[in-house]
């Protein structure tokens, strides 16, 4: 596995892309005002990498990060290379 970033405040042009599953997502939603959160839950992301533009920089959620780091490195050996896991101080 490459090395996956962890980061704890997002700069203002990354996407934060919450690979919840929907049943999750809605009883506890990811709420960050500065940035754009896309709700792509894990077992679709895969599906949808044609739909991601490679420039962008994303950031990937999950409760305990071991979903998002697992889909940041599947993302970062589809070419994707500004990926990191997002793990909010709370």
């Amino acid at each position: 596995m490459a090395t996956i970033y962890t980061v704890a405040v997002p700069q203002a042009e990354d996407i934060i892309i919450d690979v919840r599953h929907p049943d999750e997502a809605e009883q506890r939603p990811l709420i960050w005002p500065a940035n754009k959160i896309i709700s792509l839950p894990f077992f679709s992301l895969a599906k949808q990498l044609g739909d991601l533009d490679r420039q962008q920089s994303y950031l990937l959620y999950c409760d305990k990060g071991i979903m998002s780091r697992l889909h940041a490195d599947s993302l970062q050996k589809n070419g994707f290379e500004k990926v990191a896991v997002f793990t909010p101080q709370r």
